[in-house]
């Protein structure tokens, strides 16, 4: 008579079989889970990176209200919204206008033949001669720079429109949205620390290795919203208030010089060079010369000063790669991309990091005698200049 087999008397080869089904099984509700939080994935995403830069301010608030951490996360929460959230709202009301005004102004002046006018008011013509005659290899009557500036004004302000457009459509959708951010953020830093002990447990790395790759992407993720962010913003504020100074929309130039800010090199010059130059042709070179002064002084000197303060945890990479992950991160997943380019990038330099030292033996270059050469151990360390286990990467977030 056949026997129904117990868990007890299962063969090797089904408990193999019944691991397949149990991964197979486990992927599947991964592949179901995916696609109910596909529409709003990134603001999970956005909510687990905020809640890890918020994280030491949240314990330092608890710490306050006597180990709360419900009333540490809402105050946390509370002040986001009203020291950022709120005047952002106000800020991208009162950009929106204003650049539109701007573009309009300089389509208007490039359809009416203003470059032209500028060049021959400006007893340019000569220097142009002399350059036709002594740099005989660079060909002026090919380059149309009205028509070109005017492709690219226009397309500046047909985006600027759809951004905006977009923007008011969605109110709704923005306001949805920023609640489950608030919500997210609220449950992680509550429960944080739970969280990162789970995935730890689930994951089967070394604990060692696990917290050099929480810290790093934490790191990371400061490094760029603290950092590159806030640098971005403080030199926007300082070019804006220069542009209003010389009499430049300085609200919209503003904003257009914390974008260019971003470009290692020369930032803020695309953008306050050519306007010291038009200043210039313009004949008020009070004005161009205080533009220059000022943002070659006073906004360079606020990025040489707080960049490297700010950006000393951003992987051990050069500024040069992050740009590049922005870019490819803008490029991929859009506005997030400023996010998700530079952890990507520290994810990718802390595998790499951690594969070297695991196959370290294996990599090392050989002597002459077969033997390993000595290779200096760089787990201490850590990746990309995150340190290795410490108190704050166990703490969650």
């Amino acid at each position: 008579m056949n026997t129904i087999p117990t868990k007890g008397n299962r063969t090797t080869a089904s408990r193999n079989l019944f691991s397949y089904f149990l991964f197979l099984l486990l992927l599947l509700a991964l592949w179901l889970a995916y696609q109910l939080v596909e529409s709003f994935l990134h603001t999970l995403i956005l909510g687990a990176v905020f809640s890890a830069i918020c994280y030491p301010l949240h314990l330092r608030c608890k710490t306050l209200v006597r180990g709360s951490s419900i009333v540490s996360a809402l105050l946390v929460l509370t002040g986001l919204v009203v020291c950022i959230v709120i005047p952002l709202c106000v800020f991208v009301a009162l950009l929106i206008p204003q650049g539109m005004q701007t573009v309009t102004a300089i389509n208007k002046w490039l359809s009416g033949g203003g470059p032209a006018a500028l060049l021959s008011e400006s007893n340019l013509e000569p220097w142009l001669q002399w350059v036709r005659v002594n740099l005989p290899f660079i060909d002026l009557s090919h380059i149309d720079f009205q028509t070109n500036l005017l492709q690219m004004s226009r397309t500046a302000g047909q985006t600027l429109i759809q951004w905006g457009s977009y923007v008011l459509g969605n109110t709704m959708l923005f306001f949805l949205h920023f609640l489950l951010l608030l919500l997210v953020m609220f449950f992680m830093l509550k429960d944080g620390k739970r969280m990162v002990e789970g995935v730890k447990y689930l994951c089967p790395l070394r604990e060692e290795q696990e917290d050099m790759i929480i810290q790093s992407l934490r790191r990371v993720a400061r490094a760029v919203l603290v950092g590159g962010l806030l640098v971005a913003v403080v030199q926007g504020v300082l070019g804006g208030l220069g542009m209003a100074i010389v009499g430049m929309p300085g609200l919209f130039w503003g904003t257009v010089m914390g974008f260019a800010s971003l470009v290692p090199v020369v930032g803020t010059g695309l953008v306050w060079g050519p306007a010291s130059i038009y200043l210039l042709l313009m004949g008020q070179w009070k004005g161009a010369v205080f533009l220059v002064l000022w943002c070659s002084l006073v906004v360079a000197g606020a990025d040489s000063f707080l960049r490297p303060y700010f950006m000393r945890g951003s992987s051990g990479a050069s500024v040069f790669y992050i740009f590049l992950s922005i870019l490819g991160g803008l490029k991929t997943f859009g506005m997030a991309g400023i996010i998700y380019g530079p952890l990507i990038l520290s994810f990718t330099m802390v595998m790499l990091n951690l594969y070297g030292e695991e196959y370290r033996d294996i990599l090392a270059p050989q002597t002459a005698n077969g033997t390993n050469c000595p290779v200096p151990d760089r787990r201490e360390e850590g990746a990309g200049g995150a340190a290795t286990a410490s108190p704050e990467g166990k703490d969650g977030g």
